[in-house]
C-alpha cells in the first residue's frame, strides 16, 4: 500500500509545487534589481550644490577649461536612470577611483586644474554592489591662453601719410588657437580712443593683415572745429579683437592693447613737440614755477621753458633733429628736483613725449623749537619740508615706546609731555611723497620744573 501511494504523493507533490514556484510573491527577476549608472561632470571649483539640477551644466563625455582654470570634476550616480547624491547611491557600489592623466585618486569628486594646454583623458570607475566594474571616460580640452600682439604700424608711430594714396598695413600677431578651436578677427579703429571698442570696421582671418585705404587726415574735431594739418596731426587708434569657438559653440572673447598712429604735418619741415609735466604729490602746483631748456645734441640751447605752473603741457616747434635733451627743473618748490628725456624730432612730426614727473625726494627734517622748556609746557618740534609738505594725518609721537598726544598745526607738532625723568622720545611723521623723517630719536630729561631736549641720535640697527 505504501508503495502504490508513494508515486501518488509524489506525483501530488510536484503538481502543487510547480504552480507555487511561478506565483511565488518572493520571486526575483532581474529587472527588480536596481540599475547604478554614472556620469561625469565638470564645474568650477566653488560650487555648491547638485550639478545635474543646474541647467548651466549637462554631463559629457568631452569638457573645456583654461589652462590653471580650479575646477571639481564630479562623478554623479543615477539609479533606474534618476541622478541621486552619492550618499543615497552609497548601498549600490563598494569602491570608485579616477585616473587623470594616469594619476588616481579615490573619490567622488576631485579639484583639479591642469598646469599644460592639450587633450587630457580622465576615467570614473566604480565597483557596483553587483562587482560589476562600471567605467565612464571623458576628455578634457585645456584651452591655451589667446594672445594678440599688435606689430604695425609700431605704437606711436607718427609719420604716416595723411593722403593715404597707397593705404596702411595694419598687422598683429596671434597665439593660442588651439586644433580643436575656430577663430576670427574684429578691426576696430577711431579717432577717439574712448570710442576704439565700439568702432569695428569688419571681420578678418586672424592671421591675416589688413590694408586701410582713405584719406586719414581728419578734417574737423568732434567739437566741430576745423583741423589745421600743418600745426595738428589725426591720430587714429586701432586695436584687435579675436573671438574663439570650440565645437559646443561655447566662445570667448580676447583683445589686444590699444596702438595709435599719427599722420604727417603739411608744413614746411618743422617738427613740433609737445611735452607733459607732472609734479607728483603737490599740493599746489600753481605756487611752483618750472624752468629749463630744450639741448640740441652739441649742447646749444634750442629753447628755453618757463612755466607758472609745475603740473602742465609744453609745446615747441623746432627743426628736426637727432639726440636732443629736455631738462625740465622746479625753481621754487627745490624739493622736487629735475627730470629729463632725449629724443629724436622727424621732418613734418608732432611728437607727443612721455611725461616728465617731478619727484619730491627728499625726507622732511625735524628740529626743536626749544631746547630748554618748563615741564609742563608741551613739547614742540618744527618739520622741515619744501616739497609736497608734511601729512599732517601721518604725525605721531612717543615717549618710551607710549603714544602720547600730539597737535600738528602749521609746521609745528606739539606733544603732551609725560617724562617725568629719562624718557626716550621718536617722532613718526611723512610728506605726501611718503618720505620718511629721519630715523632717529631724541632724549629727554627731566629735572623738577625745568625740562631738556638733546639729540638727534640715531637708532640701534635693531631698532629701525
Amino acid at each position: 500500500m505504501n508503495y502504490k501511494i508513494f508515486p501518488l504523493s509524489i506525483a501530488f507533490c510536484t503538481a502543487i509545487t510547480l504552480p507555487l514556484i511561478s506565483c511565488s510573491d518572493s520571486e526575483i527577476h532581474a529587472s527588480d534589481v536596481p540599475e547604478l549608472t554614472q556620469s561625469i561632470f565638470v564645474v568650477p571649483e566653488g560650487y555648491y550644490g547638485d550639478p545635474y539640477n543646474d541647467k548651466r551644466y549637462a554631463s559629457s563625455d568631452k569638457f573645456y577649461v583654461n589652462i590653471n582654470e580650479k575646477i571639481r570634476i564630479c562623478g554623479i550616480y543615477a539609479i533606474n536612470g534618476e541622478y541621486v547624491s552619492t550618499d543615497k547611491a552609497i548601498p549600490y557600489y563598494i569602491t570608485h577611483k579616477w585616473n587623470i592623466d594616469n594619476n588616481e585618486a579615490s573619490a567622488s569628486s576631485i579639484y583639479y586644474s591642469f598646469d599644460k594646454a592639450g587633450v587630457h583623458e580622465v576615467t570614473f570607475e566604480t565597483i557596483d554592489h553587483l562587482g560589476d566594474t562600471l567605467q565612464t571616460k571623458a576628455t578634457i580640452y585645456v584651452n591655451t591662453p589667446t594672445t594678440i600682439t599688435l606689430q604695425s604700424p609700431a605704437n606711436n608711430y607718427n609719420q604716416a601719410d595723411g593722403d593715404n594714396e597707397d593705404g596702411i598695413e595694419l598687422s598683429w600677431g596671434i597665439s593660442g588657437i588651439d586644433p580643436w578651436e575656430n577663430s576670427y578677427c574684429t578691426l576696430y579703429a577711431s579717432y577717439n580712443e574712448k570710442k576704439i571698442w565700439d568702432s569695428p570696421l569688419g571681420n578678418v582671418e586672424c592671421t591675416n593683415s589688413v590694408n586701410l585705404i582713405g584719406e586719414l587726415n581728419a578734417d574737423v574735431t568732434e567739437k566741430g572745429d576745423t583741423i589745421n594739418h600743418s600745426i595738428e596731426t589725426s591720430t587714429i587708434y586701432w586695436g584687435v579683437r579675436a573671438t574663439i569657438k570650440n565645437e559646443t559653440g561655447l566662445f570667448e572673447q580676447t583683445y589686444s592693447d590699444v596702438f595709435n598712429f599719427s599722420t604727417k604735418l603739411k608744413n614746411d619741415g618743422a617738427a613740433i613737440v609737445e611735452i607733459p609735466v607732472v609734479s607728483q604729490f603737490n599740493p599746489f602746483p600753481e605756487k611752483s614755477k618750472l624752468t629749463g631748456a630744450i639741448l640740441s645734441a652739441a649742447g646749444d640751447t634750442l629753447s628755453k621753458i618757463a612755466e607758472d605752473k609745475s603740473t602742465t603741457n609744453i609745446q615747441k616747434t623746432l627743426s628736426p633733429q637727432s639726440n636732443i635733451k629736455i631738462v625740465i627743473c622746479d625753481a621754487i618748490r627745490t624739493e622736487y628736483g629735475c627730470d629729463s628725456m632725449t629724443i629724436n624730432l622727424a621732418p613734418n612730426t608732432k611728437t607727443i613725449t612721455d611725461t616728465l614727473y617731478l619727484r619730491d625726494k627728499v625726507k622732511p627734517n625735524l628740529t626743536p623749537v626749544y631746547t630748554d622748556l618748563p615741564t609742563t609746557a608741551p613739547i614742540k618740534f618744527v618739520i622741515l619740508d619744501n616739497g609736497s609738505g608734511v601729512n599732517g594725518t601721518k604725525v605721531l609721537a612717543t615717549i618710551n615706546a607710549d603714544t602720547v598726544q600730539t597737535k600738528y598745526e602749521s609746521n609745528v607738532v606739539s606733544i603732551t609731555n609725560t617724562c617725568h625723568k629719562e624718557c626716550t622720545l621718536v617722532i613718526n611723521a611723512e610728506d605726501y611723497a611718503r618720505n620718511k623723517v629721519p630715523n632717529v630719536y631724541w632724549k629727554i630729561k627731566v629735572n623738577g620744573s625745568e625740562t631738556k631736549i638733546s639729540g638727534p641720535f640715531a637708532k640701534p640697527e635693531d631698532d629701525k
